[in-house]
């Protein structure tokens, strides 16, 4: 496996730093070892927000994903800031209910265009989960970590009243997941 980057961007109040703790978290149950980092725009709420995971089976030296492997975006400014940054074969996960234009989309040669958010709220009622329903589509795709240490992850990292919700966000984003990769859907 080597080292994997996985940047996880969107806006602040979007969940992305939970989204990196549960992937991190879940990266260490399946045995590897994983650093989460996060960065934030000057606003606190809708401002930029980044979360960094890096998981590699051997020791990781540094925490950033400058030249990640996967990117989520939730929202255009975060497509149009870190698209330019995918590794060249890496893969693009786009919320298409909030992106409307990828830069150089045509370059990206995994791309898998979703309406994320729209699913969380048609499903769940509330977009707020889109960031864990995106980890779930992101390793059902990938196979980054284990759907079983995902779970386990949302158990220990998420506060109880939200975990039921959470489990079933992050096993939609399997199903989905599996549609994308048999029907080869795309936006």
């Amino acid at each position: 496996m080597a080292r994997i980057e996985i940047a996880l961007t969107g806006a602040g109040g979007q969940g992305l730093l939970l989204a990196g703790y549960v992937l991190a978290e879940a990266a260490i149950l399946d045995g590897k070892d994983a650093l989460q980092a996060s960065m934030y725009g000057p606003e606190a709420r809708l401002g930029s927000s980044r979360s960094d995971v890096v998981i590699s089976d051997t020791e990781i030296t540094y925490p950033r994903a400058t030249n990640p492997d996967i990117l989520l975006v939730l929202n255009q400014d975060s497509c149009d800031k870190y698209v330019k940054t995918l590794k060249e074969n890496g893969i693009l996960v786009c919320d298409i209910s909030a992106v409307r234009r990828i830069p150089d989309e045509d370059k990206i040669k995994n791309l898998y265009k979703v309406p994320l958010a729209r699913i969380a709220s048609q499903e769940f009622g509330t977009p707020l989960v889109t960031n864990i329903l995106s980890l779930g589509f992101i390793a059902g795709i990938t196979g980054i970590v284990s759907k079983k240490s995902l779970e386990e992850s949302i158990k220990k990292v998420v506060k109880k009243k939200f975990v039921e919700l959470n489990l079933k966000a992050v096993n939609k984003g399997f199903e989905l997941a599996e549609e994308y990769k048999t029907q080869k859907v795309s936006g």
